[in-house]
């Protein structure tokens, strides 16, 4: 794990979602949201009462067939009770991210060409930009490329972890690229080292999610979750359950410095057994 990029995290500004900075009332505003997170997320939108401008972001892409399911891109007037409830659809369970550009139009085709990324491997993957923890490590992976990652967005806006950071709640300002965007030509490359940021961020998101269960971890313990949760993964105890399972277990010693510990992860064992096995460890040692 990255631990600069996890403390750049931290240490980024918050801001309420009616305060966020923009250089003009009048950019269109725009959200991501992510319907396998909040499948509610149309009828608790279309209960506003509000005229409504969505649509499912992946209409017309190569992953169409996927479209009633997958993320939704809405347009909202600033102030408005759409937009309201659209930023709480973000922010619950770190469901999506909000945007603003001149052109609505444009920021959507954006979107769309977006989501086909060269992944390094000489193939091409969906790329899900608008997780909070993804969006946040391609920005600080992205050096120069940053211009094609924001193309003509001119800000991007995404949840920042409730119990973490210099300031409880709220969100994070990404401002656009100072680089002039050329449009969308090739596809976007993927930054060297956008997953292993990610893996980390996303496990920071996780914990904040299981605040309660990880023990009320402060920021200082996170790396040390992280890298945990990393090598349990590693060695195929990934399945959230048996992770939450452990979760008191992984807020203390690392686990790599731990004989006993390492001999039941290197084992043979079906996960859950690995699971028990390491929970009654840890309780012999208590």
């Amino acid at each position: 794990m990255h631990v600069s990029a996890l403390n750049a995290l931290l240490a980024e500004p918050r801001y309420e979602f009616d305060s966020l900075p923009r250089e003009q009332s009048s950019q269109a505003l725009c959200f991501i949201i992510d319907r396998t997170r909040q499948p509610e997320a149309m009828s608790r939108l279309y209960r506003i009462g509000e005229p409504m401008n969505a649509q499912g972001l992946f209409i017309g892409t190569d992953f169409a067939e996927l479209a009633a399911d997958g993320p939704l891109w809405l347009v909202a007037p600033w102030g408005s009770q759409l937009a309201a409830e659209a930023a709480r659809l973000c922010e619950e369970n770190y469901s999506g991210i909000a945007l603003v550009a001149e052109d609505a139009t444009a920021a959507l085709a954006h979107a769309r060409w977006l989501l086909r990324a060269n992944d390094g491997s000489g193939g091409q993957s969906l790329l899900s930009f608008h997780k909070p923890s993804l969006w946040a490590a391609l920005v600080y992976t992205a050096g120069e490329a940053s211009q094609q990652l924001f193309g003509p967005w001119r800000g991007v806006f995404s949840p920042g972890p409730v119990h973490f950071g210099e300031e409880r709640g709220g969100w994070l300002s990404w401002p656009h690229s100072k680089l002039k965007w050329q449009g969308d030509f090739s596809a976007f490359n993927i930054p060297e080292h956008a997953p292993k940021v990610q893996q980390g961020l996303a496990w920071a998101y996780w914990v904040d999610e299981n605040y309660e269960a990880f023990g009320k971890p402060t920021p200082e313990e996170l790396p040390r979750i992280a890298e945990n949760l990393d090598l349990l993964v590693n060695y195929n105890v990934y399945e959230g359950r048996h992770l939450l399972k452990l979760a008191r277990i992984t807020n203390g010693a690392l686990f790599n410095a731990q004989p006993q510990a390492m001999a039941i992860l290197q084992s043979k064992e079906e996960s859950f057994i690995k699971v028990e096995q390491l929970r009654q460890l840890a309780m012999s040692a208590a």
